[in-house]
């Protein structure tokens, strides 16, 4: 019977203070539910995208050649060790019905990169083809296409039977360059691959390795194992440059030889003429060919992947760092919490101990409650952290991304921390509480606890000061020191909110000004045009012709050319574009290079490069420092840094001509452009650039911006529920702490009632408290969140772009306006309660 009246108790404290053990178990579902969503996202993310790349036997490495892949090259490749499997099929680039809308056309591929159909059916017929489903509002099914492009082809017009994704498409709106159309591919395409006239060169060549099958693509180890391969096969593919070269010098050989005779031959048959045309048609062909080159790529090249890869590791970073506040946070208010709870319940635990209780059996009331209200919060929280956000998330990302298929996973290890952290956070502090009275005699229990002892504040002893203050402003004061424990958990709570949202909101602002300010302020020119190695007069002259027309504002001839390295955490393999302009002036109408540091305008020197601030991070380089970068051969090449440049996206390196001269060891010669064009005009400008035959690749920076668009887009998704977040939790801990306040101070409010004062100047009694503690949380929060918003800034961003590390007075100004208008609320709410107070039950003795 005893223990059946002792369970009682412990119910029926939980429906006596529902309040504190409703806030309590508020506390816990924000900060388990952070926690888990946090902590699963990521991984989620990158297991759906595993569990893609598996069901599709996505290539681990795809090779290309501009000259195609003959038989030694295929030789070359098949001879690498640990090979799996090696799939070849064609490629062709087309623009379709004549529009500038261009297409990257593949044979079927049915063993590696398989495309997954999302509407009608795969090519069955040699003029059907399947197009990317994000082309569907564009082509209908049964809709038949022209390819401008079809002389590989045995057919020119093809009916659309079907949509397809692929998982080496990942990004919705970059699909990658052509040199057909205006520079930038519109989508992908499928169709058999009979349907590729014989005799066609191969295009392109799909591998796997036997060793990745059990590697997390996502992991060092994959990262490394896959690096060296690429490496190892361009090493060897690169000797059979040389015999490619010859090959097309032999056939040029051929073609003379037969012009010779024909021209013999059409001196007495006239009708061979044509035949002349077709063959020095084929001849200026082959003389125009780019040098033989070889494009290895890995998965990290494929449009989106490394974005997808980023975005996943972006919620890693907020993991680490966002749910320490918020449990810190909710063990100093729940330690309060509780303590204030083993305060009222003192006579209680008192009168148990006197009739004889065990010290145990007193501790299950309080045991009970904070394990019921953290546990209850632990699974709710969990619940949400684990099945409802990361697949909002997963949907965020997936806007710009054509990754399906998302997976919701458990973790064991994440849900008992969470619940271990939950009990430490309230039943340890609980018995951290109850550890005294449990101690203490029970006729001491039996007594109320005696007040503190008034004494003198430093304040007091200002004169001056202390003299011209009010009767309740002198109260409020000594009150605040009087009860420090719950200034400082008040300071703290607030502080420890506060700073989350300026982390947020600074997050926000630095993410929200980076696309404007970088091709706005920085990047002036819309494109960069690389030439042919080997133009035509007739191409070259049209290329000016468009140069000079009135659609381009400016342009600028430039070297252009690229570098690379292995940078960031995961090592992966960074692009670093190289700009030498033909002359240093005005070359700032085109990009402006200014110190990161000190704002100030850079030179470019005959000895040093300037390069972008990111890439100098990641390298760990200053100003007269140097910095080491593989050209396209792999050899590695050494640059003296002469300044560092603002730069938010992408990594750049900008030299003048001596520096090319000097660290390239050749002669300077430009081979591109970059271009400003007139409102309206890039794509116009884009699509004639490339029909002039003298362009082989157009660089748009509306794709570049798109990037930096989505990537915001997506993250500001993540700070808004972190924004949402945070608020939840500054309700919850001003609430608590301010009616723990209220509820322990209860006499003392009542006596000043029946001393006549009116019920606002009884709530602003104590309120007055709660403003100046909660003015002193928001000004340490700031200093918080400023330190947290540094952290994280340089940690978010992926490994080629920057945050804006500026913080603006909007920041602040929302960060205290928030904890301020909660406050103002929760104002209202207490002056009913301390409006309703019975004052005489109040003041009933308790002896």
């Amino acid at each position: 019977m005893r223990k059946r009246i002792l369970w009682k108790d412990a119910w029926q404290a939980i429906t006596d203070s529902l309040g504190r053990f409703i806030a309590i178990l508020m506390l816990m579902i924000v900060a388990v539910f952070t926690f888990i969503w946090l902590k699963m996202t990521g991984p989620d993310m990158r297991s759906s995208a595993i569990n893609l790349f598996k069901n599709n036997n996505l290539a681990d490495i795809t090779v290309l050649s501009n000259h195609g892949l003959n038989q030694k090259d295929k030789q070359k490749i098949e001879k690498q060790s640990d090979i799996k499997l090696v799939e070849y099929s064609y490629l062709m680039d087309s623009t379709v019905n004549n529009s500038r809308r261009s297409l990257r056309i593949y044979s079927e591929s049915k063993k590696i990169s398989k495309a997954m159909l999302t509407k009608g059916n795969l090519p069955k017929a040699n003029n059907e083809i399947v197009i990317s489903y994000l082309l569907q509002d564009k082509y209908k099914l049964g809709q038949k296409l022209t390819l401008d492009n079809h002389s590989s082809l045995k057919h020119k017009k093809f009916t659309v039977v079907g949509y397809v994704r692929s998982s080496e498409y990942l990004d919705k709106l970059d699909t990658g360059q052509t040199n057909v159309g205006t520079g930038q591919l519109s989508g992908f395409a499928f169709i058999k691959k009979s349907a590729f006239k014989s005799g066609t060169t191969t295009g392109i060549a799909r591998i796997t390795y036997k060793k990745t099958a059990k590697m997390n693509p996502y992991s060092t180890k994959y990262s490394n194992y896959i690096n060296d391969k690429e490496k190892d096969l361009k090493k060897e593919l690169d000797k059979n440059i040389s015999a490619k070269e010859n090959k097309t010098k032999n056939k040029i050989a051929e073609i003379n030889d037969s012009l010779t005779k024909l021209n013999v031959i059409v001196a007495v048959k006239p009708e061979y003429q044509s035949q002349i045309k077709q063959l020095e048609s084929a001849k200026a062909k082959l003389e125009h060919l780019n040098k033989p080159s070889y494009t290895v790529n890995t998965r990290d090249e494929f449009p989106g992947y490394e974005n997808y890869r980023s975005n996943a590791e972006r919620i890693d970073v907020l993991s680490n760092i966002f749910p320490v506040f918020l449990f810190a946070i909710s063990a100093l208010v729940s330690l309060t919490t509780m303590t204030r709870f083993v305060e009222e319940e003192r006579i209680n635990i008192g009168t148990m101990k006197a009739i004889g209780y065990s010290n145990f059996d007193v501790a299950k009331k309080f045991i009970v409650y904070s394990m019921l209200s953290s546990t209850l919060g632990v699974i709710l929280g969990a619940w949400g952290g684990f099945r409802v956000l990361p697949g909002i998330i997963f949907e965020a990302y997936a806007a710009n991304s054509t990754m399906t298929g998302f997976r919701s996973q458990f973790s064991l290890v994440w849900l008992i921390l969470g619940l271990v952290v939950a009990w430490a956070c309230t039943t340890l502090a609980a018995l951290y509480a109850l550890k005294k009275d449990l101690k203490d005699r029970p006729a001491q229990l039996l007594l109320p606890k005696p007040p503190k002892k008034g004494s003198k504040i430093f304040l007091e002893r200002i004169t001056p000061f202390w003299s011209r203050l009010s009767f309740n402003h002198k109260v409020t004061f000594r009150n605040l020191f009087r009860y420090k424990t719950r200034m400082l958990m008040t300071i703290f709570g607030v502080a420890g909110c506060t700073g989350l949202l300026v982390m947020a909101f600074g997050i926000r602002d630095s993410l929200s000004g980076i696309s404007k300010n970088q091709y706005t302020n920085i990047i002036k020119y819309d494109m960069i045009a690389v030439k042919n190695s080997n133009p035509s007069s007739k191409q070259n002259t049209d290329l000016l012709d468009e140069l000079d027309s009135n659609s381009v504002k400016r342009y600028k001839q430039i070297h252009f050319t690229t570098l690379n390295r292995n940078l960031g955490e995961d090592k992966t393999k960074q692009t670093i574009n190289v700009i030498v302009p033909k002359a240093n002036t005005d070359l700032s109408k085109y990009i402006n290079l200014m110190s990161s540091s000190t704002g100030k305008k850079l030179k470019l020197t005959n000895n040093g490069v300037i390069i972008s601030e990111k890439l100098a991070q990641l390298t760990n380089s200053k100003v007269g420092h140097y910095i080491k970068l593989k050209d396209t051969n792999d050899k590695w090449k050494k640059f003296k840094v002469s300044g560092i440049c603002e730069m938010y996206m992408g990594h750049y390196m900008v030299m003048n001509k001596q520096a090319y001269k000097h660290y390239f060891d050749k002669e300077y010669k430009t081979n591109g452009y970059l271009i400003t064009t007139k409102s309206g005009k890039l794509q116009t400008v884009s699509e004639k650039l490339m029909a002039t035959g003298a362009i082989k690749g157009i660089n748009q920076n509306v794709n570049n911006k798109k990037t930096i668009d989505n990537l915001i887009n997506s993250l500001n998704k993540v700070i808004l529920i972190l924004i949402a977040i945070s608020t939840i939790l500054a309700l919850v801990v001003i609430y608590n702490l301010t009616n723990i306040n209220v509820d322990e101070r209860m006499r003392e409010l009542s006596t000043i009632k029946v001393l006549g004062f009116f019920d606002k100047e009884v709530t602003m009694y104590i309120y007055r408290e709660t403003i100046i503690l909660s003015i002193l949380g928001i000004l340490a929060g700031y200093l918080v969140g400023i330190w947290l918003h540094s952290f994280i800034i340089t940690t978010l961003p992926p490994v080629n772009a920057m945050f804006d590390p500026n913080m603006y007075i909007s920041n602040f100004i929302y960060s205290a306006l928030i904890p301020a208008v909660l406050t103002t609320v929760l104002a209202f709410i207490m002056h009913k309660k301390i409006k309703d107070v019975d004052m005489l039950d109040a003041l009933k003795s308790v002896e």
